[in-house]
């Protein structure tokens, strides 16, 4: 695969989000806890599968399938992380949960390993496979929405902690941003096939998708940081402006 600059410059993105992820593997670790693991899953594996999909065709044609199935596959473990991140999260005593988060993990896995003795990924259609993966950004993002607005009344009364409150908050605002470019991108994708012009990526290489990106980018960079990594100042701050 041949490098092109400056529009590789994003491939940083990916790097600087494993350095992330590796914060969050030695928080579970310290921790034991599930959710630290999940999420940092998520960032390792699903920012490599982007910047993958968008640069099959750089590939020679005997490789553009392995390349296909790899970057698929990442996508697909990310998405189970985020599903079992939400059910053990948001909904840890909901049956209906643990059904849709292993057995939506269970069905992509299978819909990615199907895939491949049915040889769809020959074609560059074969991104439309992980239109249910992206449920699971939009899953993460309607329920913290949910408990951000939840926190949010109980503060007046005093009894929710502006700093989760506020975390909540942040998870909405990083998953929203990212459910946003995905839904430009599955309609961009959509608009493509129907005109004859689609092609490995999707709309995700469009330069109006690509554009609102890197607008949106700024947030979703911003949330993720003050999600993860806030200084205790800005803890501070948001407990000193509480009620």
């Amino acid at each position: 695969m041949r490098i092109e600059f400056p529009a590789d410059l994003g491939l940083a993105v990916p790097v600087v989000m494993s350095l992330l992820s590796l914060r969050l593997f030695r928080l579970a670790w310290r921790t034991r806890r599930l959710p630290e693991l999940l999420v940092g899953i998520y960032f390792l594996l699903v920012p490599f599968g982007i910047s993958l999909s968008i640069r099959v065709d750089r590939f020679d044609a005997i490789h553009a399938e392995t390349a296909r199935i790899v970057s698929t596959a990442l996508f697909t473990s990310g998405g189970v992380a985020l599903l079992l991140f939400v059910w053990c999260v948001f909904r840890p005593d909901s049956r209906w949960a643990w059904w849709l988060a292993f057995g939506g993990a269970a069905a992509v896995v299978a819909t990615w390993a199907l895939a491949i003795p049915l040889g769809l990924y020959e074609a560059s259609t074969s991104l439309f496979l992980l239109l249910p993966v992206y449920a699971s950004n939009l899953w993460v993002f309607f329920e913290s929405l949910r408990y951000f607005l939840l926190l949010r009344r109980r503060q007046r009364l005093g009894l929710a902690d502006p700093v989760i409150m506020n975390r909540f908050l942040l998870f909405a605002i990083w998953t929203g941003g990212i459910g946003v470019i995905t839904l430009m991108g599955v309609a961009g994708s959509f608009a493509q096939l129907m005109n004859g012009t689609f092609h490995d990526g999707g709309a995700l290489g469009d330069p109006l998708v690509l554009g609102i990106t890197r607008m949106l980018a700024a947030p979703i960079a911003v949330s993720i940081f003050l999600t993860f990594l806030a200084p205790a100042r800005y803890h501070a701050w948001l407990r000193g402006r509480a009620p």
